[in-house]
């Protein structure tokens, strides 16, 4: 079983309530590829920030610590990847409305229209 975040944004005069589902855990994703994983997931700031990152550590420390330091970047991004993306919907208006646990994302919508239809109505749709 999976752990999801149910992340809410009102309706305002200029957009439509908006419920977005971050499944909680290590992302292999964001670990292997993570300027991918950002750009795929909407998050062009921190691709950005991390393709600066990257390449500030490049410049800055010696040929030989580079690979190490990357390394413990890309574990970093993997095990906070979905924390990060939970924040940056922070940013942007959504707040955090519900847990569940549900094996893939359907029975998470499933078990989410069980306690709050309202939220299921427009994640579903």
């Amino acid at each position: 079983m999976r752990v999801w975040t149910v992340h809410g944004r009102p309706a305002s005069e200029r957009k439509a309530p908006r419920v977005v589902l971050v499944r909680d855990g290590f992302s292999w994703g964001a670990f292997l590829f993570p300027t991918i994983w950002f750009l795929w997931n909407g998050l062009i700031a921190l691709a950005a920030m991390h393709f600066a990152l990257v390449a500030l550590l490049g410049a800055l420390l010696p040929v030989a610590a580079v690979p190490f330091a990357l390394a413990g970047l890309q574990c970093f991004i993997g095990f906070e990847a979905r924390n990060l993306q939970a924040w940056w919907l922070g940013l942007q208006g959504f707040r955090p409305e519900a847990v569940l646990v549900a094996r893939d994302e359907d029975a998470a919508v499933l078990n989410l229209a069980s306690f709050r239809p309202d939220l299921a109505r427009v994640a579903a749709g």
